[in-house]
């Protein structure tokens, strides 16, 4: 297979997921910020405030903003940090999992069809090739705006079971 048609197939899954994540979205009442916030927060589990306004590139009074309307509509709950008394860390609260967890669950339920159809080598080969695609796009983005601010902008690596997995 030419590697044009598996950078298409991949441009055509993103495209995809972001239309998905769009109208997923709407299905649950957020924006796009807040919908991305719930995203890195499914993915990651919990996040300083800081870490999640590095991750979605707002200021702190914007991330501020963004945490205040998360939690005013109980999408997320604010807990003190476990090694730092001077911060805390959010992660999504319990009904906002299962609302999030609801609305994703054909798509996961599909896919998990899907990866039934592999042998143990071959989803070992995809997962091989999604995880450097995937670490990949990471430095791409980091380097994209490293470029814009002048400076590099590591995302946090926390690894925490994910809604999507």
């Amino acid at each position: 297979m030419p590697h044009d048609d598996i950078r298409h197939l991949l441009q055509r899954r993103d495209l995809a997921a972001t239309r998905y994540r769009a109208a997923v979205s709407r299905q649950l009442g957020l924006g796009d910020s807040e919908m991305l916030a719930v995203a890195h927060l499914a993915q990651r589990g919990r996040l300083t405030p800081g870490e999640l306004g590095h991750l979605l590139d707002l200021s702190s009074g914007g991330v501020s903003a963004l945490v205040q309307r998360l939690e005013e509509h109980g999408h997320i709950v604010r807990e003190p940090h476990p090694t730092d008394g001077r911060s805390n860390v959010v992660r999504l609260s319990p009904p906002m999992i299962e609302r999030t967890g609801h609305a994703l669950s054909p798509l996961v339920t599909d896919l998990d069809r899907v990866i039934e159809t592999f042998d143990d080598e071959q989803r070992r080969a995809i997962v091989a090739f999604l995880t450097r695609a995937a670490e990949l796009s990471e430095q791409h983005a980091d380097r994209a705006y490293a470029q814009l601010s002048g400076g590099a902008r590591p995302a946090p690596t926390t690894p925490v079971p994910s809604l999507w997995g």
